[in-house]
């Protein structure tokens, strides 16, 4: 199976799940500034943050270049401040407009920002924890 994994991410906090996916599926997390291989791609994770109820637009320019010939099944995986849905159905349409199945979701609402810039993240056991089973199960089945 091939996969990839491509984030968008301001404060750290989706970097940190992408992380952990790498670790399950020992496959290099990047940023989505990183072009996919020309090779097909049977799952790709992608992850992102939310931002005043969205997607941030770098994440929605990268859906926006996917092409259903090189990528079969699409994973994601969300972090924001408040609710998931707003974030998680753009990027699913987006998906969806593409002829690309979204096959997982994962969402983990996060501190977001402090007063005086980005707090330092770190992720607790059972956030780990929960984005290795979603990471695991997402192999299990695709």
């Amino acid at each position: 199976m091939t996969i990839a994994i491509r984030y968008q991410t301001r404060n750290g906090n989706t970097a940190a799940f992408a992380s952990q996916i790498s670790a399950i599926t020992e496959t290099p997390a990047e940023k989505i500034d990183t072009p996919l291989t020309t090779t097909p791609i049977d799952l790709l994770f992608i992850g992102g943050g939310t931002y005043f109820m969205r997607p941030d637009k770098t994440l929605s320019a990268f859906m926006a270049t996917l092409d259903a010939t090189k990528v079969k099944h699409i994973a994601l995986f969300t972090t924001s401040g408040g609710p998931e849905t707003p974030t998680d159905k753009a990027l699913t349409k987006l998906a969806t407009e593409k002829g690309i199945p979204v096959v997982g979701h994962f969402h983990q609402l996060m501190g977001g920002k402090g007063m005086l810039g980005s707090k330092k993240v770190t992720l607790k056991p059972d956030q780990i924890q929960a984005v290795q089973t979603f990471a695991q199960t997402m192999l299990n089945e695709n």
